[in-house]
């Protein structure tokens, strides 16, 4: 029976894979809540590490990646790599490597231009958005603040 259960939760395995890249945690945490037990998620993941259907540092590259295109920070995907079991120690060249040389500041920058200003509530809107992305509370406010000054809606 448990050789039958392996292999069910090892195709299962696969074919979440064949559609995204998944972590150790979140394809153990998938596998039991498709009725898998724990020990056989986990006997499956292991199956898949050796063969390298599952990898962690492939996901987290990925993420990351994305997650940087669409403007997130660097506080945001620390929190959701950490959230789905990969310690962003373990993620080769982070942050350099996925944000190059603009700093925060830059890229909430870059973020808030392409956001209108609101007409109601501007200032704290605009820094709850940055913050939500995943940048410091004092980086979003020194933007905001940039912003709104310019365009002379303080």
């Amino acid at each position: 029976m448990r050789t039958l259960s392996d292999e069910c939760a090892w195709s299962k395995l696969v074919d979440l894979v064949s559609r995204r890249d998944y972590s150790q945690k979140e394809a153990a945490d998938r596998l039991v809540r498709e009725g898998f037990s724990r020990d056989c998620a986990s006997r499956a993941v292991e199956r898949g590490v050796a063969s390298r259907v599952v990898n962690d540092a492939r996901f987290a590259e990925y993420f990351v990646r994305a997650k940087v295109s669409v403007g997130w920070g660097p506080m945001r995907i620390e929190r959701e790599l950490s959230r789905r079991g990969v310690p962003i120690e373990d993620v080769p060249g982070w942050p350099d490597e996925f944000f190059g040389d603009e700093g925060p500041t830059q890229r909430a920058r870059e973020l808030i231009e392409r956001k209108p200003v609101p007409r109601e509530n501007a200032y704290p809107k605009l820094v709850r958005f940055l913050v939500s992305r995943g940048f410091s509370l004092s980086v979003a406010k020194d933007v905001v603040s940039e912003r709104l000054a310019r365009d002379g809606d303080t």
